[in-house]
């Protein structure tokens, strides 16, 4: 038994700490549809260019340096991960579908200035060609 001045401690259990709360950020606000307004295909650039040359990326194997004829006064550089998809003698002097109004972005160290629109399947990519000249006719305007 104890004495009177000694107290008894029940070590089986530590004392509980209060939380640590953070205090909470303000987070930054996501822009919704009804910011935005409809989805405007219309502002999508998209072109119809001729790659001129195709090569596969000094750095990477499964990507394609192309230089594409625009109709611009130098060709634009384009990088795409078609190498799985696409032989390199089908990349040659092709007409493609581009979409040109992107952000420049280094991919391994190269610039690409646009993008090969391409159609896929779980099993199979295509690059998008655009009608030949003798399968598009212009309406008579009124």
């Amino acid at each position: 038994m104890l004495g009177a001045d000694k107290i008894a401690y029940d070590t089986s259990t530590k004392p509980e700490k209060p939380a640590k709360t953070k205090p909470a950020k303000a987070a930054a606000p996501k822009p919704s549809d009804k910011d935005e307004g409809p989805v405007d295909i219309g502002r999508l650039d998209l072109r119809v260019g001729k790659i001129i040359e195709a090569s596969k990326h000094p750095d990477a194997d499964s990507l394609y340096v192309e230089k594409v004829e625009l109709g611009e006064p130098a060709p634009r550089t384009v990088v795409s991960g078609l190498v799985k998809f696409v032989p390199i003698e089908q990349m040659q002097n092709r007409m493609v579908v581009l979409l040109c109004n992107l952000k420049p972005a280094k991919m391994r160290g190269v610039t690409s200035e646009a993008m090969v629109m391409c159609a896929s399947t779980p099993d199979k990519v295509e690059i998008l060609a655009p009608p030949s000249s003798d399968q598009c006719s212009l309406a008579p305007s009124i």
